[in-house]
């Protein structure tokens, strides 16, 4: 779960990372008086979760209430990236001396948290990577013992950092790696890491990135979690019972277990002509499981025609074509059902489906062939 900018700078400033004074607005006529708060320069900022809302041209600056209110106006509703500006984070214009990166994240390749810092700051980290690794320095870090100073100190040489700086750039990290841990992440960033003719260090920009799989852990997140998550209802009635689900464009529903399998089965789809209208991912299904999904399908008007496939191995095939009969027996569905059915116990689930009118097909490929014709004629 991504968190919005502005949450972000609350976790830093609570962490003891540095932020620019700034106050969060969602109207337009609260921006005159948040500017004659801060006083002097501001920066507008559209709280979105997509990146690259400079590049965009939607960062914009402003040196007194009255420009800022006008251009606070033109900035609500604007879409960016399918994103709708609700919120803006206006903030003191920090004058900046350099600009650095800190950020760290998780490598599953060698499944273990990766410091990543650069002398240059402001531009994405992939794009400093392609143009100069020497600008980059990456420390890994065993999670039983964390962060040591000697490493960190290290880190602050490799980037050409002198002394004090180098001590303040490894506070910063510090800080970094407690939020990091503390917040289940899968990543944190500070980019860019101003340094000001002060000689501070401030945050500009922030990401941070909670495990979905530990948000149990974070009960300041359960209201956030129900409208982060999920973009749509279907979604969220997936993700409750901890199956995946992406709404797509067609009108065949697919239900299925396995990434992998489902996977083949849009492609199979796209390969003979048709078009899914979803992924769905169940994992492991049981006789109520399979009720379920058949409701929450159900409740996609775009499906017209519904391909199940069940490959059965620890669970058994008589047990879900039992759901299926149950759901049958409950709705009386219209739309036409294409079962593809092979493993544990399939000729009794054979059996029960027939019993509801479906005749189950043990190939794979002429199953989706026939859910394609059926989705052609409707």
């Amino acid at each position: 779960m991504q968190l919005f900018e502005h949450e972000v700078k609350e976790i830093f400033r609570e962490f003891g990372i540095e932020v620019p004074r700034g106050k969060l607005v969602k109207k337009p006529e609260e921006v005159s008086e948040v500017v004659r708060e801060i006083g002097g320069s501001v920066v507008l900022k559209p709280q979105i979760l997509a990146k690259g809302r400079g590049k965009a041209g939607a960062i914009l600056f402003a040196d007194s209430p009255k420009e800022a209110e006008e251009k606070a106006g033109k900035l609500f509703g604007l879409e960016i990236k399918g994103e709708k500006v609700k919120e803006i984070l206006i903030e003191e214009k920090v004058d900046i001396k350099k600009e650095l990166y800190a950020g760290i994240a998780v490598d599953f390749s060698v499944k273990k948290p990766v410091i990543i810092a650069s002398s240059e700051g402001g531009v994405e980290i992939e794009e400093i990577a392609r143009k100069d690794r020497e600008k980059i320095a990456k420390e890994f870090v065993w999670i039983t013992e964390g962060i040591k100073e000697e490493r960190l100190s290290e880190i602050g040489k490799r980037l050409g950092l002198d002394g004090e700086l180098s001590n303040h750039f490894s506070e910063v990290l510090k800080k970094l790696y407690k939020i990091f841990r503390e917040y289940d992440a899968e990543m944190v960033e500070i980019n860019p890491l101003a340094l000001t003719k002060e000689g501070k260090l401030v945050a500009i920009d922030g990401v941070l990135n909670v495990n979905n799989d530990s948000l149990f852990r974070h009960p300041e997140f359960e209201d956030l979690a129900e409208e982060r998550l999920y973009s749509s209802e279907l979604e969220r009635m997936a993700g409750k019972m901890g199956w995946s689900y992406l709404g797509l464009e067609g009108n065949i529903g697919i239900l299925s277990s396995g990434a992998g399998l489902t996977m083949t089965i849009l492609d199979l789809i796209k390969r003979f002509g048709g078009l899914p209208a979803n992924f769905l991912d169940t994992a492991q299904m049981d006789r109520n499981g399979i009720y379920k999904a058949f409701e929450l399908l159900s409740k996609n008007p775009q499906i017209k025609v519904l391909l199940v496939n069940i490959f059965a191995g620890l669970n058994r095939c008589d047990e879900l074509a039992e759901g299926i009969k149950d759901y049958y027996l409950a709705y009386k569905p219209k739309i036409p059902v294409v079962v593809r059915m092979i493993g544990n116990r399939e000729e009794k689930g054979r059996k029960i489906l027939r019993e509801i009118g479906i005749e189950p097909i043990a190939d794979l490929e002429l199953a989706v062939k026939k859910a394609v014709e059926l989705a052609s004629q409707s």
